[in-house]
């Protein structure tokens, strides 16, 4: 395990991250009853929060009890491993064992809490989703009673980001830092005669490397591609909307905003990098196994820049050295006629999140509690190469350790614009339209604006159905 030493303060402790648009104590899911049941009015919604509370407490810790925690990571498993065969872990959650379950979805969860049988908590899922469906508890007292978790040590946007209808959701750490950077193989620019030191930094000039950086065979299949807009984080609706100025959720109001031309303008020129290697060919080359969406193609050698989270460097360091040795860093692309700042920076936390019927609440808040240790951050970060936010602990990393990472660790005091992203309750829905959208537009089955303009039906119309308007 490496040996953490603090070399610089590179975060600045000075409300960073801290958005003027968030609020602590912001009614994102006031339509929804926060934790309660749907539609109902503000007194029904303390009522709601106050059931929330006396659930948490009817399920306190049992001695030798099971511990479950399942979460969607594949590659958190040796982390983990390796965290519970501490003792100090072991004393930490008492004669309790814990037994968790990785590749998990929200379906499963959903269907073991219909099944009455859901596990004391999970992680890396639609977590407002959750919460509007009055299944989570919040978790304020726990954490504030905590004599590790602190919250005036973690970055203030994820303690924000953490808060629904003034309460928090679940316990934030485990993955949780910055999301967004233009990563690139600095040897394939050199080979495509591109200036590595001289990124591109808007969407137009992204275009052009992916052009020059796009390669075909003798028999015109596609052999590499520059950038596909949409993998990994630009998968995303946050980003593509960010990126030419549009925030799609309103917080405040608790409304969508996705028709509109900043929206259609991002997936008609996004649409253009999908044209130039072919619509074909991209399917073709993501059905190759270990070629995938999500950062396998970059890991694999046959894509070249990537829009990924801080994650990016340390996860491809460990599984692919050999790339990772020639990865860099820099801004997001954003549409050159952006407004509101041109270094863009998204956030948000991962939790833990504790179900109403878990059996063990209080066994999975110890889990949680000790995911903030010295110990358990070494192990993640050397593991995986992840980041829970906690300033004190950013300090100590000096951004060496994975090639591409010092740029994150910049950028977090460097941003001009932030997001928080993945607050609306229905975000995995309209990821999905939008990604079944998006392909109409490239394909050339439908105009941006016939796209948009039914992206924002299809929302509106899902926001209705679950009774949140």
């Amino acid at each position: 395990m490496k040996e953490m030493r603090s070399k610089k303060n590179i975060v600045s402790r000075r409300d960073f991250l801290r958005l003027g648009g968030m609020s602590a104590g912001a009614a994102v899911l006031a339509a929804c009853g926060g934790g309660g049941d749907a539609g109902t009015d503000g007194d029904a919604d303390e009522d709601a929060a106050a059931e929330s509370e006396e659930s948490g407490d009817a399920a306190p810790a049992a001695e030798g009890q099971n511990i479950v925690w399942w979460f969607a990571w594949g590659n958190l498993e040796a982390a983990v491993t390796a965290i519970q065969e501490l003792d100090s872990f072991k004393e930490h959650i008492g004669n309790g064992t814990l037994d968790w379950l990785s590749n998990t979805d929200n379906e499963q969860v959903l269907t073991a809490l219909a099944g009455g049988e859901p596990p004391d908590g999970a992680s890396n899922l639609q977590y407002p989703m959750f919460w509007s469906r009055g299944v989570l508890i919040p978790v304020d007292d726990r954490v504030a009673g905590s004599s590790i978790i602190d919250l005036n040590d973690i970055i203030p946007a994820l303690v924000d980001g953490a808060k629904y209808d003034g309460q928090m959701i679940g316990v934030p750490g485990i993955e949780s830092f910055l999301w967004w950077g233009l990563n690139y193989n600095a040897e394939h620019a050199l080979a495509a005669g591109l200036d590595p030191d001289s990124p591109p930094t808007t969407v137009e000039e992204g275009l052009e490397w992916h052009r020059a950086l796009t390669e075909f065979d003798s028999a015109n299949n596609l052999v590499k591609i520059g950038l596909d807009p949409y993998d990994a984080m630009a998968s995303e609706i946050d980003y593509s909307a960010f990126a030419y100025g549009l925030r799609w959720w309103d917080e405040e109001n608790g409304k969508m905003v996705l028709d509109d031309p900043r929206l259609a303008e991002a997936v008609d020129t996004f649409g253009e990098f999908y044209r130039i290697a072919g619509p074909d060919n991209m399917t073709g080359m993501r059905s190759v196994e270990g070629q995938g969406t999500w950062g396998a193609s970059y890991n694999a050698g046959v894509q070249s820049m990537i829009i990924e989270g801080y994650w990016h460097p340390g996860e491809t360091q460990i599984q692919q050295p050999d790339v990772a040795q020639h990865n860099r860093a820099s801004w997001p692309l954003i549409a050159a006629n952006r407004e509101g700042g041109s270094k863009i920076m998204a956030t948000g936390p991962h939790f833990v999140i504790i179900f109403k019927d878990g059996k063990n609440q209080e066994g999975i808040f110890k889990v949680a509690e000790f995911l903030h240790t010295q110990e358990a951050m070494d192990i993640i970060f050397n593991e995986v190469g992840w980041l829970n936010g906690r300033l004190s602990y950013l300090e100590t990393v000096q951004g060496d350790e994975y090639p591409g990472l010092d740029f994150y660790l910049a950028a977090a005091a460097e941003a001009d614009d932030y997001l928080v992203g993945r607050r609306s309750p229905i975000h995995g829905f309209v990821n999905t339209q939008w990604t079944e959208l998006r392909e109409a537009v490239y394909r050339d089955l439908m105009t941006p604006a016939e796209a948009v303009a039914e992206l924002q039906k299809r929302a509106d119309d899902e926001w209705e159905a679950q009774g949140l308007g």
